[in-house]
């Protein structure tokens, strides 16, 4: 699910002119979906993971920003009971809205 469906989707969400990201790398390995972009020359990276390796289990979310060290792990999808691929899209660009990384509102 994470490669046929989540990812080019993210990428094609977090690349549009509006959000002012560059070399955005996303890829999914050892239960995380982790992505890395500049946005105005500074670094960010970010990381979902589900460390049971399912969706139904526990999951978390981290980000970084100007190459220092994760954030605090905060919950994620805590309180969804069947996980799609559009509720880990939503809550991925969520949590980088919320941090002031992309724009909450769309033209």
């Amino acid at each position: 699910m994470m490669e046929e469906d989540i990812i080019p989707s993210l990428k094609a969400i977090l690349e549009t002119p509006q959000n002012e990201i560059s070399d955005l790398e996303l890829f999914f390995e050892d239960n995380k979906l982790e992505g890395s972009f500049l946005k105005k020359g500074n670094s960010y990276s970010f990381w979902a993971f589900f460390p049971n390796g399912v969706l139904t289990g526990p999951k978390g979310f981290s980000l970084s920003s100007y190459g220092l060290g994760a954030s605090t792990v905060e919950p994620f999808l805590v309180d969804e009971k069947k996980i799609t691929a559009r509720h880990i899209i939503f809550w991925v660009e969520k949590r980088l809205a919320a941090q002031g990384i992309i724009p909450v509102w769309k033209d």
